[in-house]
């Protein structure tokens, strides 16, 4: 039955390229929408995650990482001083304008750290060193965003808010969910760009005494301190990325859309094997007349439906692979693993036989002496 749903294929070439190409954009549309989702999805809690700590605290009523409210040295004190806390040290995140040479300016968000500690800092520096961020005005850039910034070079020096830096290293895909560039610079530096007094911090990244429950040590730190509130690292990565994909809406427009090119798909698939079928029905029902079974007859068409999603996949794959490659300097990137894409693999094949039910349902109801009628 799989040699018969071959040669139903071979004897109509035009039909089976203009399907797979017609499925296979369509499924490429469907990974690149899903990759682009969870690529914001990471983005959104990047630093959070890649962050050494077991509990972040913050200003009451910030809303996400990106925009938070500020907190003062006080706040850092008492943190110091509750139960349960072995290490506590302050972060900040604003954003600036990075000034070009021919005039322009190019918007970045700036990570503050204790970059003596270096907890909060960069973590995939390809050139320079964390500990270069010590000394002031020293910056890092982003090599995926460079071009965004002029191309500086190590050594390179531009001004950030009228402030001179100095570029001391290069990170690597290190990016914002807004796709601006991404700097990282000691507190001290940051606070001298956005123009803030001494002490601002934005966050207090916790470190917890190694017998001490995370959960109770946040709930803690909540209860003593006025105006803050703290969470557990992977409930304030979540907190980040619900912001931007689920209150902004970001989330369901690329869920949307990605449904969509799946419901071509099966649109596509579904109308041209029903076209097929409908052409060969007489075939089908010679073959139940000389002793086919239902199940034989599906099998070959849901062969047929098997035999447009296995390529169609692979070319997605391509448009996927070609997607990567031209969005990747503009500072998004689509996450999509070779484990993600393998399910993908499967999803693909399912979408293709459910499209084909239809057929088989028409097929099913043939009698074998409609065959000899006419």
């Amino acid at each position: 039955m799989i040699a018969l749903a071959l040669r139903i294929i071979a004897h109509s070439p035009m039909r089976y390229i203009v399907a797979l190409l017609g499925i296979s954009v369509a499924a490429g549309l469907a990974f690149i929408q899903l990759g682009l989702y969870r690529g914001f999805k990471e983005n959104a809690s990047m630093v959070v995650d890649h962050t050494q700590g077991d509990i972040w605290v913050c200003a009451e009523f910030s809303d996400n990482f990106d925009f938070p409210n500020p907190l003062n040295k006080v706040h850092l004190d008492q943190v110091r001083a509750t139960p349960g806390v072995q290490w506590a040290y302050p972060m900040l995140v604003v954003f600036a304008d990075w000034k070009l040479a021919d005039g322009e300016s190019q918007t970045v968000q700036v990570v503050g750290f204790n970059a003596e500690k270096g907890v909060g800092g960069p973590w995939t520096m390809i050139e320079g060193l964390p500990k270069d961020l010590i000394y002031p005005g020293n910056v890092t850039v982003d090599v995926v965003t460079r071009e965004k910034l002029g191309h500086p070079d190590i050594g390179s020096e531009a001004e950030v808010n009228g402030i001179k830096v100095r570029v001391t290293g290069f990170t690597e895909e290190i990016r914002s969910f807004q796709g601006k560039p991404m700097v990282f610079a000691d507190m001290d530096t940051v606070r001298s760009i956005a123009r803030l007094n001494p002490d601002a911090l934005h966050y207090v990244i916790v470190g917890t005494e190694r017998d001490a429950d995370v959960a109770e040590v946040a709930h803690t730190l909540q209860d003593r301190i006025k105006h803050v509130e703290a969470y557990a690292a992977p409930e304030f990565s979540r907190k980040a990325q619900d912001y931007w994909l689920t209150t902004t809406g970001a989330g369901k427009a690329l869920a949307l859309a990605a449904l969509l090119g799946l419901i071509v798909g099966v649109v596509v698939a579904g109308q041209v094997l029903y076209t097929s079928t409908l052409e060969h029905l007489k075939e089908f029902g010679t073959l139940k007349a000389i002793g086919a079974t239902n199940m034989q007859v599906a099998v070959t068409i849901v062969s047929q439906a098997i035999a447009w999603a296995l390529p169609a996949h692979l070319i997605a794959g391509g448009l996927l692979l070609i997607a990567m490659q031209n969005i990747k300097g503009i500072g998004i990137h689509l996450a999509v693993d070779t484990r993600t894409y393998l399910i993908l693999g499967v999803g693909t094949v399912i979408v293709c036989v459910a499209a084909s039910i239809l057929s088989v349902v028409r097929v099913m109801r043939v009698e074998p002496a409609d065959v000899f009628k006419g």
